[in-house]
């Protein structure tokens, strides 16, 4: 919890791009939810502060970035990550994009369309379906040929997610919505994925390196060897747990009562891992899993230790949290819900309150 920013002492102020670089990032594929994640390794930070980052300083953005999905990371930090991941991600999903007839001709066509499309600003994802209708470019099924289309574009450090339009995300030239920035490149960046990462999850392992990122095995341990003076490696029986090697700092005292937080949809906690036994009673490991489809559940987390589910209903006046757990009595987290749930009212700049829903059954 403490390096991924989640305890007390380590929550950092309302500053969007501190929070995204300190984690490297955050899945975003819902940008709601990657809002979130900002919010619950913070104090004080504002939805309005988040859409200010992305819209108006456009210092925060969302791209295609660890394991082929949408994060939502620093801008300066977005052209170095493309570099280690982006011709990895773009070749992974080859397979995916010939079958949705996109050939490499295909691609290249269509990147250059979009290119001219929004050379005049930005896009939403229908506006440039039509585009490259118009000129040509088969994106058919609607769906999943586009959204591929568009993800290998990104790979490319072509394009980038921006700002909203109503329910729409805008889509813009990396070149022209995201200032320039110096940054490693070759097994600098590598080396520089590694530091990032167990800065953020460590103590971890170099497997848990590679499902995190997508880095294929070989790659990650390239990566670990290039920061290998930095790292501190534990006992043989803790499965090859490394982390960054820290200057020694007096024993930190335990928090007086649990530390509660409300993890969002898809956060960072819950996908840094390739087990997820050190977080979760195994049984419920599944019940993460929404629905399949990679849909990772709201988290209900104390002291590091996952204890249920909640969801979030956000009504005209209010915001309701309703929280379920596996098993045993809130009174222990209540102060710590109630906490939480003012936060993110704070957050929303809304009244929020939480209710205690029924307990988490082994199918609902």
């Amino acid at each position: 919890m403490v390096s991924q920013r989640l305890a007390d002492i380590s929550r950092l102020g309302p500053d969007p791009v501190a929070i995204a670089r300190a984690v490297c990032g955050v899945q975003a594929q819902d940008a709601f939810a990657g809002a979130m994640q900002l919010r619950v390794r913070s104090t004080g930070l504002t939805a309005a502060a988040v859409d200010h980052a992305v819209a108006v300083e456009r210092s925060i953005a969302r791209t295609w970035l660890m394991r082929g999905t949408l994060h939502l990371c620093a801008a300066d930090d977005i052209r170095w990550l493309l570099g280690v991941l982006g011709p990895i991600n773009a070749r992974r999903e080859a397979t995916r994009r010939s079958q949705l007839a996109l050939s490499d001709a295909v691609c290249d066509a269509g990147v250059r369309v979009m290119q001219r499309a929004l050379a005049n600003g930005p896009m939403t994802r229908h506006e440039l379906r039509a585009a490259l209708i118009a000129n040509g470019v088969p994106v058919e099924p609607p769906g999943q040929a586009l959204i591929h289309l568009l993800a290998y574009a990104a790979h490319r450090g072509e394009i980038v997610v921006g700002p909203r339009r109503g329910r729409d995300s805008l889509f813009a030239l990396l070149g022209d919505w995201v200032p320039p920035a110096t940054g490693p490149t070759g097994d600098a960046a590598l080396a520089e994925l590694a530091r990032r990462y167990f800065a953020a999850y460590g103590p971890a392992t170099v497997q848990d390196l590679a499902t995190w990122s997508g880095l294929p095995m070989a790659t990650a341990r390239r990566a670990v060897a290039g920061v290998a003076g930095e790292l501190a490696e534990f006992d043989e029986s803790t499965d090859g747990l490394i982390t960054l090697r820290a200057a020694k700092s007096a024993p930190r005292p335990r928090p007086r009562r649990p530390e509660v937080r409300l993890l969002p949809h898809f956060d960072t906690y819950l996908l840094g891992y390739r087990r997820r036994d050190l977080m979760i009673d195994t049984a419920r490991i599944q019940w993460l899993n929404e629905g399949g489809g990679g849909w990772i559940r709201p988290m209900v987390c104390v002291d590091g230790w996952l204890v249920g589910g909640w969801r979030l209903e956000r009504l005209p006046q209010e915001a309701v949290a309703t929280v379920r757990l596996f098993e045993g009595d809130v009174a222990p987290i209540r102060s710590g819900l109630d906490g939480e749930v003012r936060a993110i009212g704070e957050f929303l700049r809304v009244p929020a309150r939480w209710e205690l829903g029924d307990p988490v059954t082994e199918n609902a």
